[in-house]
């Protein structure tokens, strides 16, 4: 199996879990200068015995570009290559239980649901099983994404997108672009935690919880309606930010 992704991807962390559980080998094209035993997802993963290969920005933005899918299937004949962030076609009917979930747990389908996007599979697999009655808001933890063209290509399917007053998709709270931040959002998560008792990541849950309070705020949502908020996870994420950033996530 062969996976890609940043230094501190929750994917390749994930994966090397898998990796060590069931005993499947796996190398990962990783983003990066090089093996850096204080990075705790890079730690993580070596310890799960997963083969490592670090890509200049350069090298992995051209091999990104250039159909990776297709140079590796050359490079490893006969080995599984998931795509970056793991958004394919195959992430979808796993992301729809998400909806089978909310439902049988609340008893009947609620008027929103909000979460993140990244690569935008689970995003995708949550849009395709939407019951007519709910409507999909995603917020988007990067910038400049083409979300119809994203969104089309891991679906294979563009009646899902049809209906676009069931979602859509803000980037009003990106902070900048993917791992942006500012104090704002580090007080928010710090808050959240506090008063909830509910850890939020710096990448991408702090910035969905963060934008659907001001959405709340701004009355995007009509009263008396049941909003489900989902918590992607990235957890794992938190130690790295603050490796990098200084102890700022409590």
């Amino acid at each position: 199996m062969v996976a890609f992704g940043g230094a501190f991807s929750n994917l390749l962390y994930t994966l090397s879990v898998i990796s060590a559980g069931m005993n499947i080998p796996m190398t990962f094209y990783i983003r990066g200068d090089g093996y850096d035993p204080r990075n705790p997802t890079l730690r993580f993963i070596k310890s799960n015995g997963v083969k490592m290969v670090f890509m200049s920005r350069k090298a992995f933005k051209e091999l990104r570009e250039q159909g990776f899918e297709q140079q590796m299937a050359k490079i490893h004949p006969g080995a599984y290559i998931i795509p970056e962030g793991g958004s394919n076609s195959l992430a979808v009917p796993g992301s729809a239980e998400i909806v089978k979930e909310i439902v049988e747990q609340l008893h009947f389908p609620p008027e929103h649901i909000v979460m993140d996007l990244g690569t935008g599979g689970t995003f995708a697999g949550v849009l395709s099983a939407l019951p007519p009655e709910t409507k999909l808001t995603g917020i988007a933890a990067l910038k400049g994404v083409d979300w119809n063209k994203t969104l089309s290509k891991i679906l294979g399917d563009k009646k899902y997108l049809l209906n676009e007053k069931n979602w859509t998709v803000t980037e009003d709270y990106h902070f900048g672009g993917f791992a942006k931040f500012d104090l704002r959002l580090i007080d928010f998560i710090n808050n959240f935690k506090r008063r909830y008792g509910i850890p939020l990541d710096p990448i991408y849950t702090g910035k969905l919880v963060y934008g659907l309070f001001d959405l709340i705020d701004k009355k995007y949502f009509d009263e008396d309606t049941t909003i489900v908020w989902v918590h992607g996870g990235g957890l794992q994420g938190i130690a790295g930010f603050n490796y990098i950033h200084g102890e700022l996530v409590k």
